[in-house]
């Protein structure tokens, strides 16, 4: 990346950032709501059989579910993506614009990690004094646990970033849809085995730390996905008709 195209995917990305200012606010509140939500069964303990199943499947989901969506913003846009193919009226627009494709895919990938950085905060805070404190974590633990599932988040807005540019709106429900029930099924998968995935990830952060290998394997893996996809996103925006 050029230092022409990083300081035009910044002024974007302030400039969308400052847009939709006030939905900073909603974005913020729901972050701090499903949080607490969290915090709240993460504390739930002594279940047995089917109920601890049922607890297992309900936090499984929240964690799968939600944490993609610290990548996100609430804004105009992403409420009207599939009334108005917003994100397909956003693309047309920039492309009327001496703005190169480069510039738009970084731009994008800026708005997710500031996302990433307020609601990662917000979320991960309010965790830890809801559960995690409890537990005796040290920093550098919770800073593992963190890390761990935001590396999952951004896996999965790899793939939202490609749809949001590359499909129309309803192309993206239908994805995003489909990526929900694949959230479900795992969720529910692991309940049936008896697997705990939160459970997991915090003795697997509390053992090692920030050398915990989960958690450099969901960075790592993000960062190549995202790396791939850039390349092949930037490909096929250059020969979409957004006409």
């Amino acid at each position: 990346m050029t230092v022409t195209i990083w300081k035009q995917a910044w002024w974007m990305t302030k400039t969308e950032l400052k847009r939709d200012r006030l939905n900073w606010i909603w974005t913020i509140l729901f972050t701090l709501y499903t949080a607490a939500i969290t915090g709240g069964f993460l504390t739930g303990t002594g279940l047995r059989g089917m109920e601890a199943q049922v607890h297992t499947l309900l936090v499984d989901n929240i964690f799968l579910l939600f944490i993609p969506f610290l990548g996100f913003f609430f804004s105009r846009r992403s409420f009207r993506y599939l009334q108005d193919d917003s994100y397909t009226q956003m693309l047309s627009y920039m492309r009327r614009l001496p703005i190169p494709a480069s510039t738009i895919i970084w731009s994008r990938i800026f708005q997710m990690l500031v996302a990433f950085a307020v609601n990662g905060v917000i979320y991960f805070t309010v965790i830890y004094f809801l559960a995690l404190r409890f537990e005796h974590f040290r920093f550098d633990q919770v800073l593992a646990f963190s890390l761990l599932w935001i590396g999952y988040g951004v896996i999965w807005n790899t793939f939202f970033i490609y749809w949001e540019l590359l499909v129309s709106g309803k192309a993206y429900f239908a994805y995003t849809t489909l990526a929900f029930v694949v959230f479900f099924f795992i969720a529910l998968t692991a309940a049936i085995l008896d697997w705990n995935l939160i459970q997991f990830s915090i003795e697997h952060s509390q053992q090692w730390g920030l050398l915990a290998p989960g958690m450099w394997i969901m960075l790592v893996s993000g960062i190549v996905l995202m790396i791939f996809s850039f390349k092949r996103t930037k490909k096929k925006m250059l020969l979409r008709d957004v006409s």
